[in-house]
């Protein structure tokens, strides 16, 4: 059966029992997954892997991915296994260099199917850089998911580079008709070939031939094949695996052998969140039009490029079946019973009950590796014994242990009454507090919105803030938990774009704009929905008259509009955009000017509007900063 389970699949949904446990269709629908994210953190599962392949036996998911060590130590594939998407099964060394003759090193990149009653597992082993080398793609065997897996030919299936491409990163897809079909390649070059029925041989195609070469543009590694409503995605990682421009890209095509011509990429680092996301797989979650990327990325303070945990995000479609960006989300609701992606410093932590404790301590704090400078950041907290306060850290850097041994702010609500807000440096500043009658043991909804220098911080009362101030000592950094003279629980934590009233009808979609400064300051950076800092989240232009497009996919009514400048991304002052206008427009020719602005100065804007309706968006700068010239710096266009 095809390990994505493509829609219209019924055979191969019935091989593996899926449609009798969708049946009945309402009560069945109802447990299916269906999150925005690893909505209990992402990575997740422990340990450094890479190169996620994901597959559903039995109503089973199946994870493969590379134990990601240096290549001396790659010499056995472990797996991971779900009912939910939420709770994981390691399931070590399903397959092992002692049972693959020929492998010595560097097994990567496992891609599993199931047929024949047997299930199957591709493999790449020892990272060979000529012909003249023994190593290539392998197939093993074994009777059950788990395995153990026994190579299942004795020897590579794919050994030699055909057409340029080295033999490594392989994908197997199997196709409506029953054929199988092997994506591969390395160094810049990708293959695929025909399966024969015993899945251990290659075929041949109509014409006679074996290797057709399909190197899209842009094209490095990590081929994945899927189909979705009769058309063929391939989908490829670009740039360097250890750099932060590793990212995925896709082509759609009608045949499952092209030709496939590069749309967009989807997933690439957000300087926020990790760094080095790539190499994925997908899922269709059976029965439904819901699609998971599976994938590796790095955390932002790891160097190590071995250092790479798996995640996965949704993956949305738009009308016309191509696939909108995706936003790698930050989220937790301990619902899986860890804290993978954690760090602790002092106290005492554990996660009970679906809830992450904290044990009664003087500043223990657990932190996130992120990196957000405009944000909204939303947290359940509950006050369990003390009479001190618990509550959220942001924009934090220099973290050690200690009651204020970090840079960086601090909301809190406490049961002697109030909400504080606070600066820390190693001493503690002050910076607001509310009255607030705080029961122990009650749980309180916390939000704070910081964009640029304005800070606000809610509790319960998402419309009104309870604290309200203005502080620019701190523009980016970690967002974690802490409590102080107190214990305290805390749940469903979420860390994204700073949230308004409304929906931001911008983030995530198709972005055009003038020549950018640099490759990696294209206009996908204005709708990623993240203000990260420095020069690596912002839309930058130098030409004359810099404009930037968003497509909103469809005619919207349009309350606001907001726009992130420069110093919301933590540059200076002296670069925010002075003079700009944003015109809308239903077919893309004809605009209509919605907002003037002529004099700015701020970090952030935002820019009411009454009967104001569009598809498209077009921000254009006037006066790129505050001199008379320079570079238009956008680091997030906003529209609700």
């Amino acid at each position: 059966m095809n390990r994505r389970l493509l829609a219209g699949l019924t055979a191969a949904l019935t091989a593996a029992g899926l449609l009798a446990a969708l049946a009945p269709a309402a009560p069945a629908a109802a447990a299916l997954p269906d999150y925005s994210t690893a909505e209990a953190g992402n990575p997740f599962a422990d340990g450094w892997y890479a190169d996620p392949d994901i597959a559903i036996y039995d109503n089973t998911y199946w994870v493969y991915p590379t134990t990601s060590k240096s290549y001396g130590e790659q010499t056995y594939l472990d797996a991971f296994s779900s009912t939910d998407l939420v709770t994981w099964t390691r399931h070590a060394n399903v397959l092992t260099k002692a049972n693959v003759s020929w492998a010595t090193q560097a097994m990567w990149a496992p891609a599993p199917i199931q047929r024949n009653g047997k299930y199957y597992l591709y493999f790449a082993a020892n990272d060979i850089q000529n012909n003249s080398t023994l190593g290539g793609i392998g197939v093993a065997v074994a009777d059950n998911p788990a395995g153990p897996y026994r190579d299942a030919i004795g020897r590579p299936l794919i050994g030699q580079y055909y057409n340029g491409a080295q033999p490594i990163d392989q994908d197997v897809f199997i196709d409506d008709d029953g054929q199988a079909y092997i994506y591969y390649g390395g160094h810049g070059h990708a293959n695929v070939a025909r399966l024969n029925a015993d899945m251990t041989s290659i075929g041949t195609f109509p014409d006679g031939s074996t290797y057709k070469e399909i190197t899209p543009s842009g094209y490095t590694e990590g081929p994945q094949m899927f189909k979705r409503n009769g058309k063929y995605y391939l989908m490829w990682s670009e740039g360097g695996w250890t750099g932060p421009d590793y990212s995925v890209s896709y082509a759609i095509a009608s045949s499952p052998t092209g030709p496939f011509t590069k749309l967009d990429r989807v997933l690439a680092q957000d300087a926020a969140v990790a760094k080095g996301s790539g190499h994925n797989s997908v899922v269709n979650v059976p029965g439904t039009d819901t699609w998971y990327i599976f994938y590796h990325r790095r955390p932002l303070s790891e160097t190590d490029g071995n250092h790479r945990a798996l995640a996965y995000d949704r993956m949305n479609f738009n009308a016309d079946g191509t696939i909108q960006r995706v936003t790698m989300r930050v989220k937790d609701n301990f619902a899986d019973a860890n804290a993978y992606g954690w760090r602790t410093y002092s106290g005492s932590w554990s996660v009970t009950g679906g809830r992450y404790q904290a044990g009664n301590s003087l500043g223990g704090k657990a932190m996130l590796d992120t990196n957000f400078g405009d944000f909204s950041y939303d947290a359940d907290v509950s006050v369990t014994s003390g009479t001190g306060d618990a509550g959220l850290v942001f924009r934090a850097t220099g973290l050690g242990s200690g009651t204020d041994a970090y840079s960086g702010y601090y909301a809190g609500i406490s049961p002697a009454g109030r909400v504080v807000l606070g600066r820390a440096a190693n001493n503690w500043t002050q910076l607001g507090t509310a009255n607030l009658s705080v029961a122990v043991g009650t749980t309180y909804h916390l939000r704070v919105t910081a964009v640029g220098s304005s800070i606000k911080v809610y509790v319960d009362d998402l419309t009104t803030p309870k604290i309200s101030v203005t502080d620019a000592t701190f523009g980016s950094g970690a967002d974690g938990v802490r409590v102080f003279n107190a214990a305290a629980a805390f749940d469903n934590v979420a860390v994204g774009a700073p949230t308004g009233q409304g929906t931001n009808l911008a983030q995530g979609r198709p972005a055009t704009g003038s020549t950018p400064c640099a490759a990696s300051e294209g206009p996908e950076k204005a709708v990623n929905g993240s203000v990260s800092g420095g020069n690596t989240d912002k839309f930058c232009s130098s030409v004359a008259g810099p404009w930037l497009q968003v497509d909103l996919g469809a005619t919207k009514s349009i309350s606001r509009f907001e726009v992130a400048h420069a110093q919301a991304g933590g540059e200076s002052a002296a670069y925010n955009t002075k003079a700009f206008t944003i015109a809308v427009s239903n077919d893309g020719t004809t605009w209509t000017q919605a907002v003037s602005v002529t004099n700015n100065t701020a970090a952030s804007t935002t820019h009411p509007v009454s009967g104001v309706s569009g598809r498209y968006v077009r921000l254009t700068a006037g006066t790129p900063e505050q001199g008379t010239g320079g570079a238009a710096r956008i680091y997030e266009l906003r529209v609700f």
